[in-house]
Formats: structure tokens, C-alpha cells, sequence
């Protein structure tokens, strides 16, 4: 008996132990860093390739260049990370540990070592996996390394769920690159091989924008902010010192991949030629354009009125008055946003929403959340779309010609959506925003309005085009009963009556879900 109790005090005494002896380290009050960014007149020639842009950059109108493609995308973050001359700022919520995260690590490298200063926040629900890269990385004494709202206990992170919920439950989600404090680009990809068709396991399908003007002064007032709050720590704070041979072992490692590269897998390090080809054959698009993000005081429920992202977005966009489509991975409108969207409706305001199908989501919860909603949006008038888990793709993609790879093909057809982006009447938003509870009151999030009837017209020229492909559209039956229409290529019209590809356990499981109370969180 007395052992017994010996036990049950010891385990209790451990569990004292791990909650109260392992602090973070305090954050000092500490010098605000600032960069400051490069004139945009005088380097509008050697980042735009042009000399007439005077004009443009006087009315405040923004050079943009939307990146619909994956090659593209990484084309434009190597571009910005290869030419840029003073500084490269980056703030991601996932920089995983795979190829396409240690190419651009290997660029910044080479970019600190040419002298450019490199500032790169991650998000630490990263994981640990890039813990002894970034300690390398962080000796460089042009490199300097955070990491944003950091687990208590990194490496048992079930117990900051357990005891520091309210803490770790707000994310930074912002997604954003900026050299030389002029030119940037953000969207919905994070750094990770499956947001540029460089996986073997699924592809996501999203969308970024490149540009260049007035917006990234306020790019660069966002990033200085997060980087200077109080919950973004140091590499060096959180794991310890390097030694200075371990930056040299990462570099040799480097060299020697390089040294390993064939002909064909050097394209990926030239694939920023598309870029500055397109930038010098000036299909760049000009129109006025506004950063938006939340204030870091998001993370610590404190944040008010302009200081959220949703609060910006309105003010500047205002109220749909003809038309809206809203492409939205994770989709949860909660009752708030279904009266919303049901007033749209009865101001005649046509209205199309883009979200995952139930097996294209990667977060099969959040789906249990929304699919409660559609019935009710389908009756007001609303257009639902949901995006096909498999899109067949008959070319390879940039990855596998880059790399003589070969994704299996089944691997390759496998497809999410992750873009997030609406256009309203003339203008459009794209950014790391998704249209549920999470993004509006728990992660921080980034994006780049731009007003350009333009724009709109394109994205609804392709939505128009592409959805009877790549989605199932949604109607009610004559007994107003939920049913998806699945467009064929030959002209026909597959009728799903449940939902495609999903059994019966699956379709109880997440009807189930959807009473817990915790809507709040998706």
C-alpha cells in the first residue's frame, strides 16, 4: 500500500514538474529591427525590367502578376531570393523538411553569403524536423531565425494541448516573401513540396500573387511587427548555439548536392528565367492594391477592429452589389455567414462558392462542419462546387521533367484545393484567408486586395471554364434532396446521390461530428 502511494506521488510530482519547470524563456523587451526597404522608383528598372514606370508607381498603382501555376510560383520565390540585393524577409506557416524547403534554404544561404540580409519567421506548428537545419543556418551572421508562438514542450506537444490549449490553439498562418522591401509575393502555399506539384503523395491547387508598388511598404510594416512581438523567439533562444563548423558541414552539404545534380535538375535552380522573361516582356498588370493582415495581437485574442484582417477586407471591398465567388479550402460559414450569404441572395447578388469535396479535404473534420450548411445556402440561391479528390493530369509536371522523377500516376492525379480567394464587383482578394471561424478569430492571416475588373474577369472566365471539371456541382433533387453532378468530358452528366466515393460509416461519422461544440475551432 505504501508503495502504491509512493507511485501515484511520484507520477503527480513529474506531472508538477513538466507543467511548471520548463518555461519558455522570457522575451526581453529588445531593439525594434527594422529594414529599410529600397526606393521603389529607383528599382522599379532592375526589378520590373522596365523604364517607363514612373507613371504608374506616382498614381500608387502596384505592378501584379497572379501565379495560378506551381512552376511558377517557385519560380518567383527563387527569382526574388537569386536577384535581390539588401534584404530577403519571409514568414511561412509551414516550411517542411523536404526538397523543395532545403532548396530555397540552400538559395537563402547563398544569398547571405553575397551579403543580403535574410530574416526568416516560421510558425511552430512546423514541427521539429527542421530544428537542426535552422541552427546551422542561424550561425550565418546574415541569417537570423524565429519561431512564432513556440510549444512549451516542443517534442511532446500533447501537453501544451492538454494544459496551454487557449495558448497554442492561435497560429500564425500568414504566408509571405519580400526582397529588398519592394517586391513580394503571398497566397495560400506554404513551403512544402505538395504546394508546388512536387509531390509523390497528392498535389494542392492554389493560388499566389507577385507584385511590386506601395502595398509592400505595408508588406514590410507587417512582417516588422511579427518579427519584433514578444512571441517570436530566437533559434538561439529556443535551441541552443551552433557551432560555427556545423554552418560549414550544411554548406559542403550543399555544395555537394549541387555537385550531384544532373543536366535536367539544374532547371530547377534556372526556373526563375520564366519570370524575369515575363517581367521583361512586360505581362505584368498594373491596378491599385492594398495589403491586409491581422495584428499579432490576433494570437493573444486582444486584437480589435482594424487590427483584423476581416475588418480591412470589408472596409476596402464593401458590399457585394452584383457578383461574388469565393474559393475557399476550408469553407464553415457558420450561422453568421449563411444569413450573409442568404442576404446576397435577396439583393439579386450572384453568388458561387469553390470548396473541397469530402475526400479531396486534408482536413476531413472541417468537412463535417460545413456540409450542414448546404442545404440551407443551395435553397437561398447560392451555387456550391466541390472540388474532385482526383483530376487527371496528362503532362508531367515541371518536378518530374525538372528532376527525370516519375510521381506515380495515380499520386499525380490526386488533388486538393488550398487556394483561398473571392472576387467582389471589380476587385479581388487573394491570400492566406480561408471563409471559416479559424480564420477569422484564431490564426493570423495576410493577403493583397487588388481593384481590377480585370482580374475578376479572368478568374470568372476560368471558374467558368474549369469547374465543370474539376468540381461536383451541387443542386437539390425535386424532393430537395442534396445531389452532385458530375460533368463528364464527353458531355454527359454523372448523378450522385450521396456523396461521391464516400460510404455509409463515413457519411454517419461526420454527421455525428458535426453537434460536438466545437465549430469554433474549425
Amino acid at each position: 500500500m505504501l508503495l502504491m502511494q509512493s507511485k501515484k506521488i511520484l507520477k503527480i510530482t513529474t506531472l508538477v514538474i513538466l507543467l511548471t519547470g520548463c518555461s519558455l524563456p522570457m522575451n526581453e523587451a529588445k531593439k525594434q529591427e527594422q529594414v529599410q526597404p529600397a526606393d521603389l522608383k529607383t528599382s522599379s528598372e532592375y526589378w520590373l525590367h522596365g523604364k517607363n514606370f514612373d507613371n504608374q508607381l506616382e498614381q500608387n498603382l502596384t505592378a501584379y502578376l497572379a501565379l495560378d501555376d506551381a512552376f511558377l510560383s517557385i519560380a518567383s520565390r527563387l527569382h526574388i531570393i537569386n536577384k535581390a540585393k539588401h534584404s530577403i524577409d519571409l514568414q511561412y506557416y509551414i516550411w517542411e523538411n523536404d526538397s523543395i524547403g532545403q532548396l530555397l534554404l540552400s538559395e537563402l544561404l547563398k544569398a547571405a553569403d553575397r551579403g543580403v540580409k535574410v530574416r526568416l519567421l516560421i510558425d511552430d506548428q512546423n514541427g521539429t524536423n527542421l530544428d537542426s537545419t535552422l541552427k546551422q543556418l542561424a550561425q550565418h551572421p546574415n541569417f537570423e531565425i524565429k519561431l512564432f508562438n513556440p510549444y512549451k514542450f516542443r517534442k511532446f506537444r500533447a501537453i501544451d494541448y492538454l494544459f496551454r490549449l487557449k495558448n497554442v490553439n492561435h497560429r500564425m498562418h500568414n504566408k509571405l516573401i519580400i526582397g529588398d522591401g519592394v517586391i513580394a509575393v503571398t497566397g495560400g502555399r506554404n513551403i512544402s513540396r505538395e504546394y508546388f506539384d512536387a509531390s509523390d503523395q497528392f498535389q494542392f491547387t492554389d493560388l499566389d500573387i507577385l507584385f511590386y508598388g506601395e502595398p509592400t511598404l505595408q508588406a514590410n510594416q507587417v512582417f516588422n511587427t511579427f518579427w519584433n512581438d514578444n512571441l517570436s523567439y530566437s533559434v538561439q533562444q529556443l535551441l541552443g548555439e551552433s557551432s560555427p563548423e556545423d554552418l560549414k558541414e550544411l554548406r559542403r552539404q550543399y555544395e555537394l548536392d549541387d555537385l550531384r545534380k544532373t543536366q535536367q535538375e539544374q532547371k530547377i535552380y534556372n526556373a526563375e528565367k520564366m519570370i524575369r522573361d515575363t517581367l521583361e516582356s512586360s505581362s505584368i498588370h498594373w491596378a491599385k492594391a492594398h495589403f491586409i493582415a491581422d495584428s499579432p495581437n490576433k494570437i493573444r485574442g486582444q486584437a480589435k477592429n482594424q487590427e483584423l484582417i476581416y475588418k480591412q477586407m470589408f472596409g476596402i471591398m464593401g458590399q457585394p452589389k452584383k457578383h461574388m465567388d469565393l474559393v475557399s479550402a476550408y469553407f464553415v460559414p457558420q450561422q453568421s455567414g449563411l444569413e450573409y450569404l442568404k442576404n446576397l441572395q435577396k439583393s439579386n447578388v450572384e453568388t458561387r462558392v469553390l470548396t473541397n469535396s469530402y475526400l479531396a479535404n486534408d482536413v476531413p473534420v472541417v468537412h463535417a462542419f460545413y456540409q450542414k450548411y448546404r442545404t440551407d445556402l443551395l435553397q437561398s440561391g447560392v451555387k456550391i462546387y466541390e472540388f474532385k479528390p482526383y483530376i487527371e493530369r496528362t503532362k508531367r509536371t515541371w518536378y518530374e521533367v525538372a528532376t527525370g522523377n516519375v510521381i506515380p500516376a495515380k499520386n499525380k492525379n490526386a488533388s486538393r484545393l488550398h487556394a483561398k480567394f473571392f472576387d467582389i464587383d471589380g476587385m479581388v482578394f487573394i491570400g492566406s484567408f480561408n471563409f471559416d471561424p479559424r480564420s477569422a478569430h484564431l490564426n493570423t492571416e495576410v493577403g493583397l486586395v487588388i481593384e481590377s475588373e480585370g482580374l475578376q474577369q479572368e478568374i470568372r472566365n476560368t471558374l467558368d471554364e474549369y469547374l465543370p471539371q474539376i468540381a461536383y456541382e451541387l443542386k437539390l433533387n425535386e424532393k430537395g434532396d442534396l445531389i452532385w453532378l458530375d460533368h463528364q468530358p464527353n458531355g454527359s452528366t454523372i448523378i450522385h446521390k450521396t456523396e461521391p466515393e464516400t460510404t455509409k460509416f463515413q457519411r454517419f461519422a461526420f454527421k455525428a461530428v458535426s453537434y460536438l461544440p466545437i465549430e469554433w475551432m474549425m
